[in-house]
């Protein structure tokens, strides 16, 4: 049971108050049998009592907060919601800069910051506001830390800089301590804004309004040297019937649908001749019809500078995969020229909201930099400078993949070699594996369904009833784990348990028969003979264990394969069946003749398998040697 005013973390959370990985905590949860349980076992993303987990990593030693921000956090946050924690966040910094006005702040909380020296103040605020955007609901308006890094690197601060949407200021922050001589911002959540604005005067001169900057802009008579922005996504109303002859649109009056090209002309037409603009964009932007004519304005007059494709996943609030584009202003005298195009779309994580960020850096950085000395040379697949004039098509699509050369093949031959001979070694006999097989007239049966061999002792049924935590991490350590998709697709296991369940775990065992109980539409049942132990019973799988004296398990496994098992399922809603295989009608032969059919079943499954590996190894060896061909890293040899 949950209290309410209990604040739960989820293992991301954990991972970032002792500043690891989220690998670690899982590893973490695997080998310390003292590690808090979570208290929603078995979701997808457990969540853990905040208390009990600074308590363990404090024990252990890797608790990377301060007591001071420790206790404070904890009287600002206990039983309050996110919107009252940013409102107390905002006071605190207000009551730091101004430590006799009036505030609304905790004793408790005015006594321990009353405590510090200014320097101290300002660390453990700042602690404190990045620890509440660590685990803010509404994570659309936080801009993650690495890549408000990323983007202030590429824009090369300096001067006066602007975030029309800046959120809680991340970007404008990393912009203040790279030399930023003041930065200014705008935020349509006011309790953000006011947080934004609390926050940055610790870094450098700062305004922040609160406010729609598109339709009531906050800094209109601001040309800024630098401009950043990352428009909220998904946002149509963005004022396109009131602002529709609006100055801003010189580039063209962006459609309904296309607010992100609103909120690029908003950023250049605030941004001084030559100065430099830093947009964080979903990657449809490039692309989309409806934006072409701007797109290719842009272009034509040489605003745009380069277009870097991130990797999908990137922000924690979203899935999308995101450009960065950088534009400079015009100054008057601009034609159409070249446009860095890279695509450092490879450098995501596993999991949304990771990625290799020293990796991303440098594919993004370096081509950039080497773009502004002349000194940049293609890498195919990756960067490459492409001339205007060649973008400016009917589709002016800006999409670096779209225009970067196409890499060479990279073929190793000893490789190829060791395919070919396993090809032929596969090949070779794998005809003589089929049963010879007669026709002969139909016999009739007796039959009992897999529930009334159950009740009769002939074999057992076992499902696994509750929720297991899976990882498919590659360095993932926990027991393998079979499920109905491996059984159903024909693969092999790739899951592992995270941790233990509070349920028994079912431990398969060679001669264990097991059958998914979703299949897809129009596809046979395909039932599994175990023949090797160390697997976990996953989900969405039948388990059954025969007597060897009553039923043979070649026999069990070939039969429930028939096309004939689909009779005992349902249709789902989304197109699969449902098999329920206690309903399933089975034949009752003498153990011999189940053993004999159960030989050429296997002899049939094997076949099956050595042909699907076959045709697998066939299409990795034939697309090797066609792209190989054709790129002309391979010859073909005189026979």
């Amino acid at each position: 049971m949950v209290s309410g005013d209990e604040h739960l973390v989820s293992a991301a959370e954990v991972a970032r108050l002792a500043d690891v990985g989220r690998a670690a905590v899982s590893n973490w949860r695997r080998r310390h049998p003292d590690f808090p349980e979570p208290v929603t076992s078995g979701a997808a993303s457990p969540k853990f009592r905040l208390t009990e987990v600074e308590q363990w990593l404090r024990k252990q030693g890797k608790l990377r907060v301060s007591d001071s921000e420790d206790a404070l956090w904890h009287s600002l946050s206990f039983g309050r919601g996110d919107a009252d924690i940013t409102r107390l966040l905002a006071e605190l910094g207000e009551y730091l800069h101004s430590p006799d006005r009036e505030t609304d702040l905790p004793e408790a909380v005015r006594e321990q910051l009353d405590r510090l020296d200014a320097r101290s103040q300002a660390e453990l605020a700042e602690q404190l506001y990045r620890r509440h955007t660590a685990t803010l609901r509404r994570r659309h308006s936080v801009t993650p830390v690495e890549l408000a890094d990323l983007i202030v690197e590429l824009a090369d601060v300096h001067g006066v800089v602007l975030d029309p949407a800046c959120g809680v200021g991340n970007a404008l922050k990393a912009a203040a301590e790279r030399g930023a001589d003041r930065v200014l911002g705008q935020e349509l959540d006011a309790d953000l804004a006011r947080l934004a604005q609390a926050r940055l005067r610790f870094h450098a001169p700062a305004t922040v309004v609160a406010g729609d900057a598109l339709r009531a802009d906050g800094h209109a008579n601001v040309r800024a040297d630098v401009v950043f922005c990352e428009p909220p996504f998904g946002y149509r109303d963005w004022g396109y019937e009131e602002l529709s002859v609006d100055r801003r649109w010189d580039y063209g009056l962006p459609v309904k649908s296309e607010p992100e090209l609103a909120w690029l002309q908003h950023c250049l037409a605030h941004a001084r001749p030559g100065g430099v603009v830093v947009a964080v964009l979903p990657a449809a932007v490039a692309s989309r019809r409806s934006g072409r004519l701007i797109r290719k304005e842009l272009v034509r007059r040489g605003v745009i500078r380069a277009v870097f494709a991130l990797p999908a996943g990137l922000l924690a609030s979203t899935g999308i995969p995101l450009h960065v584009w950088l534009l400079r202003a015009p100054t008057g005298a601009d034609t159409a020229t070249s446009v860095l195009l890279v695509d450092a779309s490879v450098h995501g994580g596993r999991a949304r909201g990771e990625a290799d960020w020293p990796a991303l850096r440098s594919a993004v950085v370096e081509p950039w930099q080497a773009f502004q000395a002349g000194t940049l040379h293609t890498m195919p697949g990756r960067h490459d400078v492409v001339e205007a004039i060649d973008l400016l098509d009917e589709d002016v699509d800006l999409t670096p993949a779209r225009h970067l050369p196409t890499p060479r093949a990279t073929i190793d031959t000893a490789e190829l070699d060791n395919q070919r001979r396993r090809l032929q070694q596969i090949l070779g006999p794998v005809i003589d594996l089929l049963p010879d097989v007669t026709g002969r007239p139909p016999e009739t049966h007796p039959t009992l369904t897999i529930s009334e061999l159950a009740k009769a002792g002939a074999l057992t049924v076992r499902q696994h009833t509750g929720k297991l935590e899976l990882d498919d991490a590659t360095d993932a350590v926990g027991e393998l784990v079979l499920t109905g998709r491996d059984v159903a697709t024909g693969t092999a296991p790739a899951l592992r348990l995270v941790h233990p369940p509070d349920t028994d775990l079912v431990h398969l065992e060679p001669g264990d028969v097991v059958v998914p109980t979703l299949v897809a539409g129009g596809t046979p049942t395909v039932a599994r003979l175990i023949d090797e132990p160390g697997l976990i019973l996953g989900p969405n799988l039948h388990l059954l264990r025969v007597d060897p004296a009553r039923l043979d398990a070649e026999f069990l496994a070939g039969y429930l394969s028939a096309s004939r098992t689909v009779e005992a399922s349902s249709t789902t809603l989304s197109g699969a069946r449902r098999l329920d295989v206690r309903r399933v009608d089975v034949p009752l032969l003498p153990l011999d003749e189940q053993q004999r059919l159960g030989q050429a079943f296997r002899a049939v499954r094997l076949f099956h398998k050595r042909m699907r590996e076959a045709g697998e190894l066939a299409d990795l060896l034939s697309s090797q040697l066609i792209d190989g061909l054709a790129d002309g890293v391979l010859d073909v040899l005189d026979r």
